[in-house]
Order: structure tokens, then C-alpha cells, then sequence
């Protein structure tokens, strides 16, 4: 009786021993991220000008995810990071824009906006 029972305990911990753990990480060192700078180095565009507008997100806080967000125009992101990204506008465009850029990690969130206006 007593070897089943070792063998019911064994198989036991073979069996739940081998289950996939939660594969999401959570890095204890992380601080709740803070954006030192949002800068671009143009602050007025020509819409459909081949020069678009470079944007620079510098934050900290450890595992950083940006996300770039703007209501009319092409926003792409130009680094393995994403803390930069580059601003074209077209005609539908002119006008003030507002440029959002949100950092995130598993402690919190921040956004901050910058500006950039398209002439004609």
C-alpha cells in the first residue's frame, strides 16, 4: 500500500510539476515611467512636403512600449523602441495637430502631446 501511495505522490508532481507556468514577466525593477522630453524638430510643415516632422519621445522607467497617436496625418515609427516616430500631413491636414504619445510598462502609463502645425 505504501509504494502506491509513493507512486500516486510521485506521478502527482511529475504531472502538475510540468504544466507551463504563466509566461508573462513582470520585472520588479521597473519604475512608473516618466517622459523627460517630447520634441520634434519641426514644429510647422508644409503639407505634402517630402521633409516630414521627426518626433522624440526621451522617457525612463524600464521595459518601455510607446504608442504614437495623431487625428489626421501619416504617423510611423522609425526606431526598434518606438520612441520616435515621423509626422506627414496632407492638405485635409492644415491646421493645428496634436501629437500624442503614450509610454506604458507594468507599473503604469503617461502621455504627453506636442503640436505641429501644417500650412499651406
Amino acid at each position: 500500500m505504501k509504494a502506491y501511495t509513493y507512486l500516486f505522490a510521485l506521478a502527482g508532481i511529475l504531472l502538475f510539476g510540468s504544466c507551463d507556468k504563466d509566461k508573462t514577466t513582470f520585472n520588479p525593477n521597473n519604475t512608473v515611467p516618466t517622459i523627460d522630453s517630447l520634441t520634434t524638430n519641426m514644429s510647422i510643415i508644409e503639407f505634402g512636403s517630402t521633409k516630414p516632422a521627426v518626433l522624440n519621445c526621451a522617457a525612463n522607467g524600464g521595459e518601455l512600449t510607446y504608442i504614437w497617436e495623431v487625428d489626421l496625418g501619416d504617423l510611423f515609427i522609425i526606431n526598434d523602441s518606438g520612441s520616435q516616430a515621423q509626422y506627414t500631413a496632407s492638405p485635409c491636414c492644415i491646421g493645428e495637430k496634436v501629437i500624442s504619445c503614450t509610454v506604458s510598462n507594468n507599473k503604469g502609463e503617461l502621455t504627453e502631446s506636442i503640436m505641429i502645425t501644417i500650412i499651406e
